[in-house]
């Protein structure tokens, strides 16, 4: 069945028993927000765990500011 299946289906439903399918409809969409994991935060974004754990490069020295500047 496909949605414009679906959709005449309900649409030759009388109002009352249309009315009863969205909230059957608005139910499970509920229910499946309830379920859904919680949004990661910016504290647990990649970003946040390279800058607790950078990367270190072996003999690396960054420039000093003089140095960055001298051109």
């Amino acid at each position: 069945m496909g949605y414009s299946d679906l959709i005449s289906l309900v649409q030759s439903l009388p109002q009352a028993k249309q009315a009863e399918v969205f909230d059957f409809v608005e139910l499970l969409a509920q229910r499946n927000r309830a379920d859904a994991p919680p949004a990661p935060t910016l504290a647990q974004s990649p970003l946040a765990e390279l800058m607790r754990h950078p990367i270190k490069v072996a003999a690396f020295t960054p420039l000093s500011r003089e140095e960055a500047n001298e051109r």
